[in-house]
């Protein structure tokens, strides 16, 4: 092969090779034309583009202008108005710093600014044709600068030829402009296509009412605003609640000084600040801005600036954790069973009944009087009996104090408890039905009693029922829990509830120092693959904190010594054999934090009560008491709701009863 000498590119080749990094396609020309133009003071910037931008970007902005002296260099490589200095390049507040992006654009487009200061009497504009650069001439135009691209790529047909379809490009145009916005409220944007007008963003007084256009709608009434401080640093921004966590990072905005970014310190801190409350698999809506010394960022590390380099990335972790989780854990997290209906809907619903309730209710009068009852005649009830007993339980649950601190008074236990069938007496409240038939299986002369009708209001007496305690629950399919609550009532998955508790006192025993257990008398031996081997030894500590003692006990197996001697409930070479099959792939990047809070996730959930699982009374108590003692409640550690709320009006809507 025949050596070529090493020889100057020319300027042109040298543009159009750095437009191959700045400039992918015509979304970022956008980015750049737009960021020129807030950095010139703009308040007004119109986006217009056809063709996806393959034949028009035009970017018009009523900002300072470009005197027509210094419009040559415009388009020259390397000539800036935001530098002057080295030292400026480590205080950089501006959007673009390098004097790169009008060369690299003009070197593959039919480009033209026109522009005008408050100095001068006309405007002036100038050409340039894949980097054939005309002399300024005088134009008509007002104060500020236009800028259009015209057949980007025309000089580079291989570039051109990756361009996506128009749609495709524009859609990247609209994100583009959506998140050079938001951090702009004091600025107009509007975005047209082909002539039509498809975003229109006024200037807002109210950054919050700016970064809310970036979500869906229905995401504007689950949000959380943050607001936190930590000397010269400053976050604000707004979360959406967990369960807006979407599949992907969609709606996940993070801005430094202005600038959107992508940075994996800070979209880390966001996921743990989540962690427990939304689902694996799932990315928090977030808007967040950074207010960061820029002596403490370094913003010049990539061609496209969306990545940075922080001084102190800790600090700004810790910073972004603790400020999203503080706000996140203060919040009422318990989603609504039913979605709410509008004002307007249950209005109309009411008046559609009106005409036919009297109807209904003399229809049901006459239809379904009991043969042999005389309304007004009050009809026995007969006792059921005390189902429950003396069953009162004194092994704690889980693990913590005995279940008679939580178990439900005397008195509650003696009175009578309904079993299927068991009538209110007239005009009982509905507060006050009985909760024990989940809990007890009904005895076959239980079964015999026959049903006796009840009848309608009289002065007969009844003799009083006592109140239930204010936390009893019924119990449904041995898998959920119903408890009243002062808005209507709330519906607990039992599983779910307990394993979040379970790994909240699981998280506060091992902060304390490693847990207690208990040596095996005849080790459990597990066969472990060499991927499982090396994976049991990077967890080694982590689960020396977790009362797990694991040490080789041949070239392919390993013996469980001790097991915390809470978890009796788990079989100890079962539970290790499941966290290393699960972990092989999972855990083997993660650091000793990460991996303590996965292997508490699974004891937490092999420990806790599962679905199917009858529980006493007692044990409901003592779930429901521990319930408010622990932070995050409302998940468990994966994510899932451990609560929904079913709120008096939404019964009252599905029952028809609005409007009475």
């Amino acid at each position: 092969m025949e050596r070529r000498p090493i020889q100057q590119l020319s300027p042109g080749l040298i543009n159009r090779i750095a437009a191959g990094e700045v400039i992918e396609r015509p979304a970022n020309v956008v980015k750049e034309l737009v960021e020129n133009a807030v950095d010139a003071g703009a308040t007004q910037i119109t986006i217009d583009v056809e063709d996806g931008g393959r034949a028009l970007i035009r970017v018009i902005d009523n900002g300072g202008g470009i005197p027509p002296a210094e419009l040559p260099l415009a388009f020259a490589s390397h000539a800036t108005s935001k530098l002057s200095s080295d030292e400026d390049l480590f205080r950089i507040m501006t959007m673009g710093f390098r004097g790169e992006a009008l060369a690299s654009i003009g070197s593959v487009s039919h480009s033209r600014i026109l522009s005008r200061t408050a100095a001068d009497d006309s405007a002036w504009e100038i050409h340039n044709r894949g980097g054939e650069i005309t002399f300024p001439q005088a134009a008509a135009g007002n104060v500020g600068t236009c800028i259009e691209v015209r057949n980007l790529f025309f000089n580079t047909p291989a570039r051109r030829k990756f361009i996506k379809g128009t749609s495709t490009e524009f859609g990247h145009i609209a994100d583009m402009v959506t998140r050079l916005s938001l951090p702009q409220p004091h600025i107009a944007f509007k975005l047209t296509h082909n002539g039509r007008v498809t975003a229109d963003l006024p200037a807002v007084a109210s950054p919050v009412e700016r970064w809310l256009t970036a979500w869906p709608s229905e995401f504007r009434d689950q949000k959380l605003d943050i607001n936190c401080r930590d000397a010269e640093l400053r976050i604000r921004g707004v979360v959406g609640l967990p369960e807006l966590g979407r599949p992907t990072p969609k709606y996940q905005f993070v801005y430094l000084n202005g600038r959107h970014i992508r940075d994996k310190t800070i979209m880390h801190a966001l996921r743990e600040a989540f962690r427990g409350l939304m689902e694996p698999g799932r990315h928090p809506a977030a808007i967040l801005m950074l207010d960061v010394p820029p002596g403490d960022v370094d913003v010049n590390v990539h061609p496209t600036k969306i990545e940075v380099r922080f001084r102190d990335s800790g600090r700004i972790y810790s910073l972004v954790l603790s400020g999203v989780r503080e706000k996140v854990l203060a919040s009422d997290l318990t989603p609504t069973a039913i979605p709410m209906k509008s004002d307007v809907d249950v209005a109309r619903e009411s008046q559609e009944r009106l005409g036919v309730r009297q109807q209904l209710a003399d229809y049901f009068k006459q239809q379904f009087s009991p043969a042999g009852v005389t309304p007004g005649v009050p009809q026995p009830m007969l006792p059921v009996g005390d189902p429950l007993g003396a069953r009162v339980s004194s092994p704690a649950f889980g693990f913590g104090e005995p279940l008679a601190r939580y178990a439900p008074s005397a008195a509650a236990i003696e009175s009578p408890r309904a079993v299927g069938a068991t009538m209110l007496s007239p005009g009982t409240e509905s507060s006050s039905v009985p909760n024990a038939a989940p809990f007890v299986n009904e005895s076959a002369e239980d079964a015999r009693i026959s049903r006796v009708p009840f009848a309608l209001p009289s002065t007969t007496t009844v003799p009083p029922r006592a109140e239930l305690p204010k936390a009893s629950a019924i119990q449904l399919h041995n898998s959920y829990l119903v408890v009243q609550s002062d808005e209507g009532m709330l519906i607990i998955d039992q599983h779910a509830l307990h394993e979040r508790i379970m790994y909240e006192e699981l998280l506060a025993r091992v902060s304390r120092g490693p847990m207690e257990s208990q040596r095996m008398l005849i080790p459990q031996v597990i066969d472990v693959s060499s991927s499982q081997a090396a994976l049991l030894e990077q967890i080694q500590p982590v689960l020396q904190r977790m009362g797990i003692d694991v040490t080789a006990f041949g070239p392919q197996s390993v013996a469980v010594q001790a097991f915390p001697t809470f978890l009796d409930r788990l079989e100890p070479a079962t539970f290790v054999r499941e966290l290393l099959e699960r972990g092989e792939q999972e855990l083997l990047d993660m650091h000793q934090e990460e991996l303590m809070h996965e292997v508490l996730d699974m004891m937490a959930c092999k420990a806790a009560v599962k679905a199917g699982d009858p529980l006493t009374p007692q044990e409901i108590e003592a779930l429901l008491a521990r319930r408010d003692l622990v932070d995050r409640s409302s998940n468990c550690p994966h994510g899932r709701p451990t609560t929904l709320r079913l709120t008096l009006r939404d019964l009252e809507k599905q029952f028809k009863r609005t409007g009475f």
